[in-house]
């Protein structure tokens, strides 16, 4: 005999075991500033810079899921004239890949203009070399694509302070 796959709906009905309730109530749309994964002591801030607009979504998604308030943009050109326009941001993550100035040359650039902010390279190819090279240019980590909890939390909770 198979298996029976109940949902939640039809446990609660049955009065079985309590699941918590949804954060999004069905049909409703996530808001990041009321819908985080985790909760944070100070506001934190980041800005992803990738010249794929697919892995910007993702990453700007999965850090306003994690309560990050984030910005992107797809070059390392655009990165330089926010920051210079005076945005900061707890944390920057660069793809190595990026199209005119490579993510290797935008944090070694940001980090001559004084940029202090944690830069994280986060590309779809490892490659020891590529890694040594971004952190030589002042990058403080470099974690292949797609990057989870397990990699930005640890991250997110230092520059918490926690």
């Amino acid at each position: 005999m198979a298996p029976t796959y109940l949902s939640p709906r039809q446990i609660r009905a049955n009065g079985g075991e309590k699941l918590p309730q949804r954060r999004n109530p069905p049909g409703g749309e996530f808001n990041p500033e009321t819908n985080t994964f985790m909760i944070w002591r100070n506001r934190l801030t980041a800005l992803v810079v990738d010249s794929e607009s697919f892995c910007r979504m993702l990453e700007k998604s999965f850090l306003s899921a994690y309560g990050v308030e984030t910005e992107d943009v797809e070059s390392g050109s655009a990165a330089f004239e926010l920051i210079q326009g005076g945005a900061t941001f707890d944390l920057i993550v660069i793809n190595p890949h990026l199209c005119g100035i490579s993510g290797i040359e935008t944090a070694r650039l940001l980090r001559n203009m004084g940029v202090q902010s944690r830069i994280v390279g986060s590309s779809a190819m490892y490659v020891e070399e590529e890694r040594s090279c971004f952190l030589g240019a002042g990058g403080d980590h470099y974690v292949e694509k797609p990057f989870g909890p397990h990699l930005f939390i640890p991250i997110l909770q230092q520059l918490d302070n926690q």
